[in-house]
């Protein structure tokens, strides 16, 4: 692979332009790299009144109960102040929406099972599980490539 650089006073903004002859994984690899510079790499988390700063790719999944957005690592859950579709924003491409409630880290999920209804059941590492709405059914396929 080929690297070029231009650097100019003339150029308002940086931009990253991937030149190839076809999409492949590399490609796709320099594509999300360069997608998530700017995002965050810790958020904000509360556990009763103490605040933590938690590293985003600990965390498994972000849901919402009783009202309160929650992250859940492997061993913890916090609670985050922010909205889910704020969280989502600045989360990196290994997150996908799974449901309007839930976000999890691709990373983090262990296996999947179809359920006969047509739903997908997803089990994380730290052995817990969910399932995706239908609504999203289609997004996670094309994510997962399933």
């Amino acid at each position: 692979m080929k690297v070029e650089l231009q650097i100019s006073e003339t150029y308002e903004e940086e931009k990253l332009i991937v030149q190839a002859s076809r999409e492949t994984e590399k490609v796709q690899k320099v594509i999300e790299f360069a997608e998530n510079l700017d995002l965050k790499e810790k958020i904000k988390g509360k556990i009763e009144d103490q605040v933590y700063l938690v590293e985003i790719g600990n965390i498994q999944r972000f849901y919402i109960e009783n009202r309160k957005v929650l992250a859940e690592t492997a061993s913890q859950t916090y609670s985050v102040d922010l909205r889910l579709y704020q969280v989502f924003e600045i989360l990196p491409t290994t997150f996908i929406q799974i449901s309007q409630s839930e976000i999890v880290n691709i990373n983090s999920i262990s296996h999947l099972k179809l359920t006969p209804n047509g739903l997908v059941e997803i089990f994380l590492k730290n052995e817990s599980f969910t399932y995706s709405s239908r609504r999203y059914l289609k997004t996670i396929k094309e994510k997962l490539e399933l």
